[in-house]
């Protein structure tokens, strides 16, 4: 058959204006000629926007090559449909009209194709996300190397995005038909059938498609969990009758089949919430879930990537006693069995007796262990398949005293199935007295379960200060004990503190090292004595405070001032800082600073009594690089975390206190404390003070009312800018971003012709202060009329001579408002959207209007300023209810909370 066109693309067309140009034209300048090679059809699907304008411009371009098709709006898979009758192309494809192909693409597609004929009727391209979210798709695993996929052999290696695939007309689609009005998992249901033919396909990973994430399109995302296309229909439309259409073809479901389905079903099984959906008819849901997965086998569920270990056991149990699986039911049964030395062991099988988990071979998984006002502080997790509901963890010490644990709540580490929780894991406390302990005592934790008894192995988290990875690591206890955990015997052992046994330990340590030939072990052993010895001698204790690592400015350098100020001789007071910087230059006038990560740095990080920090990530505020594991037994310092802003967003997932370990957590506000401690933070009114922001302090206005000043101030976004990079200690450039919607919103903003004219005429100024993680990309926008805010100029001087803030989602509002000034709040897309909602509710709590659209921000922005830039007595009102305090004595206030640790 001979063909007119190599290549059709449909593209169907719906509200686009913004990103049909460049799909399009990224089809034009394809390496393969375009006009000989390709057929484009463009199907407007009631697009309401200039989508029909920009269609019909290039129609008219190139009549010869692009069709245009104008149709009522009746969903993708119709105008696909009505795409592929016009197709005359020999390979078809369904590029979505906001993502675009690379140059190359469909000359490497034709290569790879022609070279394969006989053998594929499709070929994949690895999708590849960009704006919103950037990096591979999580199915792309199967693009190691080009190659054809056999899915008898490789049944997990699967395709299910019809943009990146390019089938051919005749053999391979044939008479197959997206079905209309299904809503999801139209490709992939599509796509299985076309695969199943020849049961191969092609997949070359040289080139991509490039697949727009984007703001609007994310949250989209999240409310297609509250479709009730996305359950029900999917399940009648697509899931079950292509598992019994393949049943019946095959007498059992392929396996290839039973992947691509139980891919697509994991995601509404593994929700943290219930959908609001299917609350009312969740009996209706689980049935058609177990139905589902009577046709799918047991690995294909095990070998899932996106379903935890939990999960996965859950749904198997789901599919063998066809009942739904609730929180304390047992995964399978368990029976007891001797194990060698007539150790007796707790097994765990299913009803195949093949076993699922087993005593033997567990761990106590341990977060916290450290010195807490003058015992000794254990807390950990156990996880298992084991039964729970008799499950007992304790210590025996060396006098044969049972020390029963106290129990530890572990929410964040809970296992989820349609938003019910399926699995808690088991913590406990142990708070072992000062007076129990004494010399050459030991201590063991041990687990009991259905009468079976075992000395349990340790394992310590980063946040605990014994290391798994040196094994004769120990802390040292009131000066007087040293503690350390044998790996071997399971135990404890705590001696008195001598000079003589610590020497032993630091060689013992040494010769460790030197067998594991770790580099620099020498000078690594002498520090850790130097260390051991200063800390017996040292006559004062030891304060290290730190913002930024290049940037001080924030509330540690003004606690740091008022500790100075104050002059409290019982301590030494140290500035961390990058000696490079300016701030460093500036604050090294009046004080002793300490350049980061210098060796000065290093050692009195380890002698520090109290680390004072704006950040809490280890990679910022710990001076060690690969070797922190050879120095976490010597931590001694209570750490203070001053905050880098209010929390209005729960971040326990972050700010936990077994991964965290505050001693004391400033916050500012009654609702912001409350969330914490009543959240899922595990951080106590012990620890948790309302104080108020040091940096707060500052705040006081010096806004001019002639010249006024508007400052913009947005936040960044995660997804939009490239990881930190070690190398050149700092974010690289992103060649991307310039095609975000965050970008072109701010960058027209900042060029608004209104905007800029009024400023003009008003002597005003505009400053921009980007967020220092996209200082990167500035020279992306146009900022011919805008005032750009040095990174090294002072946030609080900027916030005090501004008249009026424009920012999206920054906690810069915070200080903002502290001084009862206006704001506005730009609101065009979801912020960092993986962060979770917490107590703070702009519509209800903000200091400002919510704006979502340009020309509306353009004129509030200009009414205010005409109005005296004064805020609303509405807002006004809202600042006193929210701040706990609204004085300059913050700094006070946090360094009394200090002195009583």
């Amino acid at each position: 058959m001979r063909y007119k066109y190599i290549f059709s693309i449909v593209m169907p067309v719906y509200n686009v204006e913004m990103y049909l140009e460049e799909s399009v034209e990224s089809l034009i300048k394809q390496s393969l000629n375009f006009e000989k090679n390709v057929q484009l059809i463009l199907i407007n699907d009631g697009s309401t926007d200039n989508s029909e304008k920009i269609c019909l411009s290039y129609a008219e371009a190139y009549p010869d090559n692009i069709i245009y098709i104008n149709q009522k709006n009746q969903g993708v898979s119709v105008a696909r449909n009505t795409g592929i009758e016009a197709a005359t192309g020999k390979y078809i494809n369904f590029l979505d009209s906001d993502d675009y192909f690379d140059k190359d693409t469909l000359e490497k597609v034709l290569q790879f194709l022609t070279m394969y004929e006989d053998e594929i009727d499709l070929v994949a391209i690895p999708l590849i996300y960009f704006e919103d979210k950037q990096g591979p798709h999580m199915l792309h695993y199967k693009f190691e190397e080009s190659k054809v996929i056999d899915v008898v052999e490789e049944p997990d290696k699967f395709v299910m995005q019809s943009g990146s695939t390019f089938i051919n007309r005749e053999k391979g689609l044939g008479d197959l038909r997206f079905l209309p009005g299904q809503k999801y998992g139209e490709d992939a249901s599509l796509l299985i059938d076309v695969v199943m033919k020849k049961k191969k396909y092609g997949v070359l990973n040289n080139t991509k498609y490039n697949y727009r994430a984007r703001s609007a399109g994310t949250s989209a995302l999240q409310s297609s969990k509250e479709s009730y296309d996305y359950y029900f229909p999917f399940f009648e439309q697509y899931l079950l009758p292509k598992l019994q259409k393949y049943s019946k073809i095959y007498n059992e479901v392929p396996k290839y089949v039973q992947y691509v389905i139980m891919y697509d079903l994991q995601w509404r099984l593994r929700l943290k919430e219930t959908p609001n959906v299917i609350k009312e008819k969740l009996e209706v849901f689980f049935s058609k879930i177990i139905e589902i997965l009577s046709f799918i086998d047991e690995d294909v569920i095990m070998n899932q990537r996106y379903l935890n270990w939990y999960q996965k056991h859950a749904i198997i149990n789901m599919k063998q006693k066809k009942k739904v699986f609730t929180l304390g039911d047992t995964f399978y049964s368990t029976e007891i069995r001797e194990s060698g030395d007539s150790l007796k062991d707790l097994i765990v099988i299913d009803k195949n007796q093949e076993i699922r988990d087993q005593l033997i071979g567990r761990h106590l998984s341990i977060d916290i262990c450290e010195n807490s006002d003058g015992n000794l502080k254990i807390i950990g997790k156990i996880g298992s398949l084991l039964p729970q509901k008799n499950l007992r963890i304790y210590i025996l010490d060396s006098e044969g005293t049972k020390y029963p644990s106290t129990a530890f709540n572990y929410p964040l580490e809970n296992r989820y199935l349609v938003g019910k929780v399926i699995y808690e894991f088991t913590g406990f406390s142990f708070n072992i007295s000062t007076e129990t302990i004494q010399d050459n005592y030991f201590i063991a934790l041990y687990l009991e379960i259905e009468g079976v008894e075992m000395r349990m192995p340790l394992k310590f988290s980063p946040s605990a200060r014994l290391s798994n990875q040196l094994k004769n690591s120990y802390m040292v206890m009131n000066n007087s004990y040293m503690i350390d955990y044998d790996h071997d015997k399971y135990l404890f052992n705590i001696q008195r503190f001598t000079y003589k046994n610590m020497l032993k330990k630091e060689l013992l340590i040494k010769k460790e090292m030197k067998k594991k030939k770790v580099k620099n072990y020498k000078k690594i052993s002498r520090t850790r004595l130097l260390v051991r010895i200063l800390k017996r001698t040292k006559k004062k204790e030891i304060n290290l405070y730190m913002d930024r690592i290049d940037k001080a400015d924030d509330s540690a350098e003004v606690l740091f001032r008022y500790a100075n100020q104050i002059n409290d001789k019982s301590a030494k007071n140290y500035f961390v800082l990058k000696k490079e910087s300016q701030d460093y230059r500036r604050l090294s006038q009046e004080f002793d600073l300490i350049d980061y990560k210098s060796s000065k740095h290093k050692l009195h990080f380890l002698l520090a009594d109290k680390l004072i920090s704006t950040h809490c990530d280890r990679f910022i505020y710990q001076p060690f690089t690969g070797t922190e594991n050879y120095f976490k037994d010597l931590k001694e310092y209570k750490f203070v975390f001053l905050q880098h802003g209010i929390i209005k967003d729960d971040m326990s997932n972050w700010l936990k206190m077994y991964d965290k370990n505050f001693k004391l957590f400033v916050t500012s506000a009654q609702q912001e404390a409350n969330s914490i401690i009543k959240g899922n933070y595990s951080f106590t009114e012990k620890e948790v003070k309302l104080t108020g922001l040091p940096r707060f302090d500052r705040l006081i206005d010096t806004s001019d009312s002639k010249r006024k000043t508007i400052l913009v101030m947005p936040t960044w976004r995660q997804n939009l800018v490239e990881e930190f990079s070690k190398d050149i200690n700092a974010r690289p450039y992103n060649e991307n971003f310039k095609k975000t919607e965050y970008f072109n919103r701010w960058n027209t903003f900042l060029n608004d012709e209104n905007l800029i004219n009024f400023v003009k005429n008003k002597d005003y100024e505009i400053v921009f202060v980007p967020h220092p993680s996209i200082r990167q990309q500035l020279h992306d926008f146009n900022l011919e009329n805008i005032t750009v805010a040095s990174y090294d100029e002072s946030y609080s001087s900027l916030l005090k001579r501004g008249n009026l803030l424009i920012t999206d989602y920054s906690s810069v509002y915070f200080d903002f408002a502290y001084m009862k000034k206006p704001l506005l709040y730009y609101h065009f897309d979801m912020g960092n959207w993986d962060n979770e909602k917490g107590y703070f509710s702009y519509e209800e709590m903000g200091f400002g209007e919510i704006i979502t659209r340009n020309e509306e921000l353009v004129e509030k922005t200009i009414k205010l300023l005409n109005h005296q830039s004064k805020m609303s007595s509405k807002y006004s009102d809202r600042v006193e209810l929210f701040y706990a305090y609204t004085d300059q004595n913050n700094s006070e206030r946090v360094y009394k909370e200090i002195k009583k640790l």
